[in-house]
């Protein structure tokens, strides 16, 4: 086989596992504050970057990742998003909501 070849069936095999390992780095929740349910998600987006995405109709709501705030958002204003890269290391996200 030519290098070429080679070169393109590794390309694939590190894409198709990338791919495979995403889908179970990201969680999904319906949390509640006071009793009304927020939809957040939050988790890694290609492997190297923590994500929070919290949404509500009723509430102010805001995200962090890895201390990197998204900024309060008004119910009518949509997701409060935020993502950080933090390569290998560890991801954290919090929700909020006033």
């Amino acid at each position: 086989m030519n290098k070429k070849i080679r070169r393109l069936r590794k390309v694939f095999a590190l894409s198709f596992s990338l791919l495979a390992i995403t889908p179970a780095l990201v969680n999904a929740e319906t949390v509640y504050f006071k009793g009304t349910p927020i939809n957040w998600e939050h988790g890694r987006k290609y492997g190297v970057y923590s994500y929070s995405d919290v949404s509500t109709r009723y509430y102010d709501h805001a995200a962090t990742a890895n201390n990197k705030f998204s900024g309060w958002k008004a119910p009518d204003e949509g997701n409060a998003y935020v993502q950080k890269f933090v390569g290998t290391g560890s991801a954290t996200a919090y929700w909020d909501a006033r």
